[in-house]
């Protein structure tokens, strides 16, 4: 299974040649979805109702409020909290949106990219034919958002503009790619182009270490560790079980080859340890992609957090049960990234289980809010798609899952990153007057 955006959505195909509005990035997924047809009949009405052309309406908050409200019109479940009136009625659905926008909202992002380097990706001379499958991956997904010249336009300057201006985002923490031997003898995206990140916006970026793989060498590796720590400041690792090695991946459990890593972070300070699992895409062994090496390192550092970025997905239910039986672990975390953009609009009910799964199983503390982008744009749209998300009252009752109040939303969003990673929310403090955030 390749996370590839036209594989998951039969029949994807911009609205536009241009960028696109946040809520028309939504609304196409929805409409691409195995739903797309159902789903916009009952658009196409609203945008008459609203007297608007089916475009104008697509890019407006009506567009994205109607697609939702025909999922749970069609499911007959309540999947989105979406009102008639904000689906028809664009000063309604603007309206709505700022009153439901608490200015209290403390969003932690911590799953983005940059996906482009200064020398580009040149198939044969520093890209090999693997590498540039991944390259091209990545371009589709970004034209498919709205970003016109794909990874070419995943840079620094966008991040910023993306990222930090253009959605709701308090802070991002920003992840690696390594996989250097495809990459012309070093990583995909070379840290030192990745601190360009955390130069410009200090207080609104965590920035973490990457493209370690104990496959290279025990000794390369430590040093490289020690490196990124020493000069680059960081503050965590993102790591990959499947790597580009002839050894081709690795276990967290390892104790002869990943031990040494986790006793070198923690003599370094370093806590937070995250991991690529789930999504086995493309020529990585999916054997990598699963979380059962957790289960050992989670019990032998217990003074270190380790996070399943994508939360493991499709392998959530094996993750959330390395909690669930063991309930009193309380260093395992999942990150939604992807896992969630790639089910909300066209499997809702795979994205209630998924969520219900994490929150029933790992716990409301232990889920954390992350969007994978700018492989997926802008992410305002998954912003506003997770504020409306409901789990069904169906599900909530016959499968022991939480409602997903507000609480529980703003511990997803940003206080439970904000708590591994020491950062301070300044809500009550004018966003104009000050940074949103300090590290403390």
């Amino acid at each position: 299974m390749e996370l590839n955006v036209f594989e998951y959505f039969k029949g994807y195909e911009r609205t536009t040649h241009g960028p696109m509005t946040p809520e028309e990035q939504g609304a196409s997924y929805f409409l691409a979805g195995h739903m797309g047809e159902r789903i916009s009949q009952h658009v196409d009405g609203h945008a008459a109702k609203a007297r608007m052309s089916r475009r104008n309406f697509l890019g407006s908050a009506s567009g994205f409020a109607a697609a939702m409200l025909a999922v749970n019109n069609i499911t007959g479940m309540k999947f989105f909290e979406v009102t008639e009136a904000e689906a028809m009625d664009p000063a309604a659905a603007k309206e709505i949106k700022i009153a439901r926008k608490p200015g209290a909202d403390f969003i932690v992002d911590a799953h983005t990219h940059i996906c482009w380097r200064k020398d580009g990706y040149i198939p044969g001379v520093n890209t090999t034919e693997r590498g540039m499958w991944f390259v091209q991956l990545l371009d589709d997904l970004g034209k498919a958002m709205g970003l016109p010249n794909g990874t070419k336009d995943m840079t620094v300057e966008n991040f910023g503009k993306l990222i930090l201006e253009g959605s709701d985002t308090s802070v991002a923490v920003f992840n690696p790619f390594g996989f250097r031997e495809d990459y012309g003898g070093k990583d995909m995206i070379p840290i030192e182009e990745q601190a360009e990140v955390k130069q410009r916006w200090p207080d609104r970026t965590v920035m973490l270490g990457g493209g370690l793989t104990p496959n290279q060498g025990r000794g390369e590796t430590l040093d490289r560790l020690q490196m990124f720590v020493e000069k680059y400041k960081i503050s965590g690792l993102k790591l990959y079980t499947f790597d580009s090695t002839p050894k081709r991946g690795w276990w967290f459990d390892d104790q002869k080859l990943a031990y040494p890593i986790w006793e070198k972070a923690r003599k370094l300070g370093l806590k937070n340890i995250g991991c690529h699992k789930g999504i086995p895409f493309g020529q990585f062994m999916a054997r990598y992609a699963h979380a059962e090496d957790f289960d050992a390192v989670c019990d032998d550092f217990p003074d270190l957090n380790f996070i399943a970025y994508h939360s493991a997905w499709p392998y959530h239910s094996e993750l959330a049960a390395l909690k669930g039986f063991k309930p009193q672990r309380k260093n395992l975390y999942a990150e939604v990234g992807s896992s969630f953009a790639a089910t909300v609009t066209s499997r809702p009910l795979e994205c209630a289980h998924l969520l219900g799964t994490l929150l029933r199983d790992l716990g409301p503390d232990y889920v954390m809010w992350g969007t994978d982008s700018a492989l997926w744009g802008n992410p305002q749209w998954q912003i506003e798609a997770f504020r409306k998300f409901q789990i069904p009252d169906q599900l909530v009752e016959g499968h022991g899952y939480p409602k997903l109040t507000d609480e529980i939303k703003a511990k997803v969003f940003g206080l439970n990153a904000a708590r591994i990673w020491n950062l301070k929310s300044m809500a009550s403090v004018p966003p104009a007057e000050t940074p949103r955030v300090v590290a403390v």
